[in-house]
Formats: C-alpha cells, sequence, structure tokens
C-alpha cells in the first residue's frame, strides 16, 4: 500500500496531473466553442459601402457656406465635422416611425426568442468575422460621421466591439443558462432555481461620440439574451447608421433568422421620446449626458420601464511622486486627447503630487503642441500623418472659452492651445487646439463641468490623502486612474476613490475586461452594461422551485389547516418552526421539535 501511495504522489506523476488540470482548465471553454463552431459555423457576407466613405470623396457642399443645401422638413442634414462636407440628408423618424420599428422588432423577437445558444452565438461570429474582415471600412464610416482619426476609431469602435464579442461567443450561456441555488434546512426537499428569461423588445438611445461601438455594444447583449432591440442613434451620426444597420441584419438574413430583430431609428428629442414611452419596450439603456439622462428617466417611469444610465464623466489621473513618468504620460496622453477628448471615460482631470509636479508639466508641455491636428480621410499637406481629429459640436467651443477664461480668472495658467484651430485647407471643419491648463483647483468651473474635449486640467496634489479630496469633490464619478509604484498604495487609493471604476496605472483598460461591468455612480448614473451584470440587465430574472422527489412534497400540518381548530396552538405550532428550524441552542431546537411532534397530533 506504502508502495503505491508513493508512485502515486510521484514528482513526474504529479506534475502530469497538473498541467493536464492546468490544460483542461483552461482550454476546456476554447474547445467547446470551436467544436461549436464548426457545427453552427459562421458566413461570409457582404455589405456595400455608401461612396461618402471614401478616402478623398468629394462634394461641392459644405455647411456654413454660401452654397450649403438648405435643411429640408423631415431630413437630417449630416455633415462631416473633419472638412464640413455635407454627405447627405437623413430621414428622421417619427413617432409612428418608432411605433412601427418597434412593432416589426416585436414580432421578430417572438421567433428569435425560440432559438439557441449555439445559434445565436452563430450570428455573433458571422459578425465578428466581418468586422475584422473590415475593419478600415468601419473605421471610414465612423471616421467621416465623427472626425476622428482612424487610429481612435480602430481602438474606440472595432477594438472594443470585437472584445465584447469574443467575450460574449465565450462566456455568455454559462452567464445567462439557469442556477442552482441553495434552498436552506426548511426546503430541503426542494430544488431552486434561477431563470433568466428574454424581456422581449429593449431599446438603446447613444451618443454620437463612438457610432459604431455605441450601436453595437447594446445589440450584442439584448440579442444573445434571446431579445430584440430598437436602438435609437445620434442625429449628429445619422449618415452612418443605415451602413451599420445593413451588418447585423445581414447577419441575421445570412441564418435564417428576421433581420427586423434589430431596428435602428433616429432624430431628435421626439424620437426619443416615442421610444422611451412604448409600452412594448422594455428596458433601456441609455449613453448621453446628465441632464437628458433625467428625462429619459422620468419618461420610462410611467411605464416603469427600468433604465441602464452611462452618463457623463470627469475621470481623473492621480499621479504620484513614485509614477514611472515615462509609462504614465504617454498613457495620460492618450486618456486625454483620444477622440478629441471626447469620451465618456476619458481624462478630464490630472491630479500630480507636488513633488513631481513641474517635471510632469515640462513633459507634457513640450509634448501637446506637437499634436497634428486635421481630417484622416483627405490629402493634407502633412501626408496623412494625423494625431488628433475634428470636434462634432462646435457649438461646445464658446463653452471651453469660458471654462478657461474662469480658470484663469481664479488663478490658473494656460500654456498651450486654449482656442479654435482654423485648417487652413478645411476652413468648415471643426477644431479646437490641443490645450495644457496647469494650476487647476477644485472651485474653477472647469474642475466640476464635463468638457469633452481636449482639454488637459492639471491640478496640484500635496499627498495621496489630497489627491483623494480632489478627486472625490465632482459630482461625477464614472472612472478613473492611479499612477504608482506603489501596488498597495495604488489599492488603497483606488479603494478611496467614489466611483465606478479604476485602473492602476492604466487608462480605461477595464472596458478591455469585458468580464468587468461598467457604469458609474452618482450624476454618472447607474445601472451595468458588460460583464455578466450587463447581459443579467437584459433579462428577467425568475425564482422557480420543484420537488426533488414527487413522493415528497408540502403537506399543511392540520393544526394550521384552514379552518384553524385552535389559533393558539397554530401560533405556538409555527413559533417552534422558527426555533427548530433557525435556533442556535441545541437543546431549544431539540425541544421545539418535541412540541412540534405534540401539536401535529
Amino acid at each position: 500500500m506504502f508502495g503505491l501511495v508513493s508512485y502515486i504522489l510521484s514528482s513526474s506523476l504529479l506534475t502530469l496531473s497538473i498541467s493536464a488540470f492546468v490544460f483542461a482548465y483552461f482550454f476546456s471553454s476554447t474547445i467547446k466553442n470551436y467544436l461549436d463552431a464548426q457545427i453552427y459555423p459562421p458566413k461570409k457576407i457582404h455589405v456595400q459601402l455608401p461612396e461618402q466613405f471614401l478616402p478623398g470623396w468629394s462634394t461641392s457642399q459644405y455647411a456654413n457656406s454660401q452654397n450649403a443645401s438648405q435643411k429640408l422638413p423631415n431630413k437630417i442634414t449630416c455633415i462631416d465635422p473633419a472638412t464640413g462636407k455635407i454627405l447627405g440628408h437623413h430621414p428622421i423618424s417619427s413617432a409612428s416611425d418608432v411605433q412601427a420599428a418597434i412593432e416589426a422588432a416585436s414580432a421578430a423577437q417572438k421567433v428569435w426568442a425560440n432559438t439557441s445558444f449555439s445559434q445565436r452565438r452563430q450570428v455573433l461570429r458571422t459578425l465578428c468575422d466581418f468586422i475584422l474582415e473590415h475593419q478600415l471600412e468601419i473605421c471610414q464610416a465612423a471616421c467621416r460621421v465623427s472626425g476622428k482619426t482612424l487610429v481612435d476609431a480602430m481602438l474606440g469602435e472595432v477594438l472594443t466591439t470585437i472584445a465584447k464579442l469574443r467575450w460574449t461567443i465565450e462566456n455568455g450561456e454559462n452567464v445567462l443558462k439557469s442556477s442552482t441555488r441553495g434552498t436552506g434546512f426548511l426546503m430541503m426537499y426542494k430544488m431552486a432555481r434561477v431563470v433568466y428569461q428574454p424581456m422581449g423588445v429593449v431599446s438603446a438611445i447613444v451618443s454620437w461620440n463612438y457610432p459604431f461601438h455605441n450601436a453595437f455594444g447594446p445589440v450584442i447583449s439584448a440579442i444573445f439574451a434571446g431579445n430584440a432591440i430598437v436602438v435609437k442613434t445620434s442625429e449628429h451620426s445619422a449618415f452612418s447608421s443605415p451602413y451599420f444597420l445593413s451588418i447585423i441584419q445581414n447577419c441575421l438574413a445570412a441564418h435564417g433568422h428576421p433581420k427586423e430583430l434589430v431596428q435602428f431609428v433616429t432624430g431628435y428629442a421626439e424620437t426619443g421620446q416615442a421610444l422611451v414611452s412604448s409600452k412594448i419596450v422594455k428596458h433601456v439603456t441609455f449613453i448621453g449626458s446628465a441632464p437628458v439622462g433625467r428625462l429619459i428617466m422620468k419618461a420610462a417611469s410611467d411605464n416603469l420601464t427600468p433604465v441602464t444610465l452611462e452618463l457623463g464623466g470627469k475621470d481623473c489621473a492621480i499621479v504620484m511622486n513614485d509614477a514611472n513618468l515615462d509609462q504614465c504620460v504617454p498613457v495620460i496622453m492618450r486618456g486625454t486627447f483620444q477622440n478629441s477628448g471626447q469620451n465618456c471615460i476619458g481624462i478630464e482631470r490630472v491630479i500630480v503630487h507636488q513633488d513631481i509636479y513641474d517635471k510632469f508639466i515640462n513633459l507634457v508641455k513640450h509634448k501637446i503642441p506637437l499634436i497634428r491636428q486635421g481630417p484622416c480621410l483627405e490629402n493634407t499637406t502633412n501626408d496623412h500623418q494625423i494625431d488628433m481629429g475634428a470636434m462634432v459640436l462646435s457649438s461646445n467651443f464658446s463653452v471651453y472659452g469660458s471654462l478657461i477664461s474662469d480658470a484663469l480668472q481664479k488663478g490658473a495658467k494656460l500654456i498651450t492651445g486654449g482656442k479654435v484651430f482654423n485648417h487652413p485647407e478645411y476652413p468648415y471643419g471643426s477644431y479646437f487646439e490641443p490645450t495644457l491648463l496647469v494650476d487647476v483647483t477644485p472651485n474653477m468651473d472647469i474642475a466640476n463641468t464635463e468638457v469633452f474635449g481636449p482639454i488637459m486640467a492639471v491640478f496640484k496634489a500635496s499627498s495621496a490623502a489630497d489627491s483623494i479630496r480632489i478627486a472625490n469633490s465632482s459630482q461625477f464619478a464614472l472612472g478613473s486612474s492611479v499612477f504608482t509604484s506603489d501596488k498597495l498604495l495604488g489599492r488603497q487609493i483606488a479603494m478611496s476613490l467614489k466611483c465606478g471604476m479604476v485602473n492602476n496605472n492604466d487608462f480605461a483598460v477595464n472596458y478591455l475586461c469585458q468580464s468587468l461591468p461598467f457604469g458609474g455612480i452618482g450624476n454618472s448614473g447607474f445601472g451595468r452594461f458588460a460583464g455578466n451584470e450587463g447581459l443579467l440587465s437584459m433579462c428577467y430574472q425568475k425564482s422557480y422551485t420543484e420537488d426533488i422527489f414527487t413522493s415528497i412534497s408540502t403537506s399543511i400540518p392540520k393544526v394550521v389547516d384552514y379552518p384553524i381548530e385552535n389559533t393558539l396552538n397554530a401560533f405556538e405550532f409555527t413559533k417552534n418552526i422558527n426555533i427548530f428550524a433557525f435556533g442556535s441552542n441545541i437543546i431549544s431546537r431539540i425541544k421545539a421539535a418535541i412540541t412540534l411532534g405534540k401539536l401535529s397530533k
């Protein structure tokens, strides 16, 4: 016997066993998904890219110019913010259009609800393959309507969407399959489960800053959970909506599913109101500003429709005196200026320890003026070397000016930027110079207002506690970053920040970890998308019990059966049930059991 035990525990066999376990643990899901993909393979689809999204597309129509097209009734004039070119006109979805879209989606969902997880994964695989094969075209479409650079589009539109697709394909079924729960002592003869069922038709109202990803993120979760979805895309990115919608509808149709499952509508407040107020819509996801989020919540309350609100942010990057500046400065630069600062989780406040404050300022003040601005889809004099694109809402430029003026009056210093950039080749483009504002303090307007633009506002902190105080002074509480070489200190600061997400020595990478929920607290909203929590929010959670054995089921004791013969005995019986089931004293529980036996006769 001893020899057998020694053999089993021999190092070679133990190593082999551990290796086999590790392999099985990490690769079982991969193998399962591979086999599933062989049975339910993706298909190739074709979607025509509109000519307006091709590089160098030309037109004589420019916004704000003498030959600009007149506004058309019931149409949105779609503009490329990087050049001012008028792309065309998109119909505004009326209330009746929205209702028709909801009804079509509802009919399609009744069919889709019967699909298996394998069939849903098949559609998502087809979508994923299309995106990977057509990354450039998707980026071109996003760049044309939002003015961002191709690199920013690749990171913010494509990479994030593929990450969500892969996570959902690989993990979605495990999240949504019914789960067994404990029953407790009294119900030991029962089986208890939580079952996750589709809601029906859900909706999303999304912002313009990432027109592809903001629309497809809710779509992926909604349809995998068995729902239909109606998405209200922004009027500012309306021209890309038909192309993006065709992608997912073609994926559905390629596998024989009703393409009406996913609907896009576009318009202004009236369009959103019609969507949110519909009694057919069972959930609303909103990505946008806090004031509009409050209106969404009020409108949804009429039907008690649940909402997920992802609202504004005033994210901070705390830089401690032991931070690796060679690592953190490039990260903070991208976190501030990516997509011209038009990011809900963009870095809007940089809080730097006083010991390295001057060194940090010296590093960024030489880098920021080197940022090159322009349209990425045009032939420009700097040969397509574009670092930062345009801004969608030029109406915000006056707001930026006011915020900067207020800060300067209260003691801040403007190092570079701070004004509109007039592009020499594209005078109708909308650009604001990358800006560095230092010596910012919490009493300044810019410290408490979501900028959503390319302004790096730098605060000085005397300690970790002071950094936390400054960070928590904002009414917004979405995400944040902490830069320090001390992992324990970084964790302590992170746990002290009042916000929904924190990244240590990084920026926004939590969103690429799609297993994590995304969302904020306070004026940054509530509810979560992404992760298990986001996927489960697309479902009704149903509690279900049944007998383990058909021969053992609940029987009402005579002492409490209607009509009750003796209410005092009935009360004593129920009191002793509590003592017997939940009492902490074993003697008391035994006495309660004896009493129950007597009263049951």
